[in-house]
């Protein structure tokens, strides 16, 4: 059997970018969801009895010779750091918010070592008192500029999450300044109105992540809508950096990184859309293409790094 040095826990580790570190990523159970045998699961988990680790999956097979685990908001279980500590007590075992603290994870901040809980949402490491670490990507991923004649296609992908009126709305400007706007939105609304309100840009169909690289690669520009009272880099982010790509975002917070780059982000103004006017400047200024420094700081390794030893 393979000896693996870091354990990545993951819900859907088939899910982004993460079979490229196949071998190192597992999903939490060796269950399949839904069925009987996660449904006794969920009755020892949530009645605290014991045995919850019968369930739980191949990764526990090395935990004896891993040196570190880092287990995703939603790839943890209560109690696993406790199971983790006794077949290995010199492993260090990390909790990973990938996304915001809401009602579905919150109770992971009972995490028993409060000092070993990191985020990728500055706002909420202040409000908690958590570790800050940034969301990453693959290096071998990393394309060089190439400009395009126009310059002018955008693209976006995402669930609703509340953010279809606003990017609808965002859209009409967005066209008017010249740009062509692929913008899929998927949400579970099926109320009639609504999906007759905002035809143009929903849809039912997902892309695999292979699919929705091959359209980040044939477009000129991402649109990242962050959603309300979230601070963190989102995946399009990092993925505008790594392909290089220009970026229109209405994360307040972008400014305060180290790549942020006037001519490369668009910053929205807050609680408004801007006019055709300053964005038809904003794709007439040249890309300038990201150092290697800044991207080795996005990187798996940086990332992997960040977590002290």
């Amino acid at each position: 059997m393979q000896s693996l040095d870091t354990l990545l826990l993951y819900e859907k580790p088939d899910a982004y970018f993460f079979p490229h570190y196949s071998g190192s990523v597992f999903a939490p159970f060796d269950i399949p969801r839904p069925g009987l045998r996660y449904l006794a699961y969920k009755m020892l988990y949530l009645l605290h009895l014991p045995c919850c680790s019968l369930f739980w999956g191949k990764w526990k097979a090395h935990i004896k010779t891993a040196k570190r685990i880092i287990i995703f908001d939603y790839g943890y279980q209560r109690g696993m750091e406790n199971y983790i500590r006794r077949i290995n007590p010199h492993c260090k075992v990390y909790l990973f918010f990938w996304n915001k603290v809401n009602k579905y994870n919150r109770k992971h901040l009972l995490f028993s070592d409060a000092n070993a809980i990191y985020s990728t949402d500055t706002e909420d490491c202040k409000k908690y008192g958590l570790h800050y670490n940034h969301i990453f990507y693959p290096r071998e991923f990393q394309l060089p500029y190439t400009a395009s004649p126009e310059q002018n296609r955008l693209f976006f992908l995402g669930a609703d999450k509340g953010r279809a009126p606003y990017i609808a709305s965002l859209k009409q400007v967005l066209e008017e300044s010249g740009l062509i706007c692929d913008i899929r939105i998927l949400s579970p609304i099926r109320d009639s109105a609504y999906r007759k309100r905002f035809r143009e840009i929903l849809t039912d169909k997902g892309l695999s992540y292979d699919e929705y690289l091959a359209e980040l690669k044939s477009c000129d520009i991402l649109l990242d809508i962050n959603q309300e009272g979230q601070s963190s880099l989102t995946m399009r982010v990092i993925e505008a950096l790594y392909l290089s790509k220009k970026l229109i975002t209405n994360n307040r917070h972008i400014p305060s990184y180290d790549f942020y780059c006037p001519d490369n982000i668009l910053v929205l103004p807050e609680n408004a859309v801007p006019s055709p006017e300053e964005l038809r400047h904003f794709l007439h200024v040249p890309f300038r293409p990201y150092s290697d420094t800044i991207l080795h700081n996005y990187s798996y390794e940086h990332w992997l790094q960040s977590f002290s030893s």
